[in-house]
């Protein structure tokens, strides 16, 4: 099994790293909505995540779809459908990880939004790679 990883790990490095790029300013661009919206703007945090999760995930399929998996000359619209379920699946998880942060735990949204984060990239990478992006050639 942990042959297959370091295989896998090795035959799709170039793929695992745009990604991992896509991600971190996605994350960067969703923590700094998350504050400019809960922080500076004073909005319920539930309401500051939700806006920010909508605007970070319009730059997250951007540029997913056009720098990690380099899809050119097909329909948007095909990959916006099978890219809403993840986002269902993500936003519900974003939500859920940040008030059981929020409630359970007395930390601060931000916290949060980095857990959940963390939680969805590996979902994300797999469900972009054989689902949302799997019926183009990968450059």
């Amino acid at each position: 099994m942990i042959a297959r990883l370091i295989a896998y790990f090795s035959q799709n490095s170039t793929l695992i790293a745009r990604f991992g790029l896509v991600g971190i300013i996605t994350f960067a661009l969703n923590y700094f909505l998350v504050w400019l919206f809960y922080g500076v703007a004073a909005l319920d945090y539930r309401v500051a995540v939700s806006m920010a999760y909508v605007c970070a995930v319009v730059v997250h399929f951007l540029l997913n779809r056009a720098f990690t998996y380099r899809v050119h000359g097909s329909s948007v619209l095909g990959h916006i459908s099978k890219y809403t379920g993840l986002l269902i699946f993500n936003y519900s998880l974003t939500i859920i990880v940040t008030v059981c942060t929020v409630e359970l735990y007395g930390l601060a949204p931000y916290w949060g939004v980095a857990f959940a984060t963390m939680v969805s990239a590996v979902s994300s990478f797999i469900a972009m790679k054989y689902f949302v992006f799997c019926n183009w050639r990968i450059q």
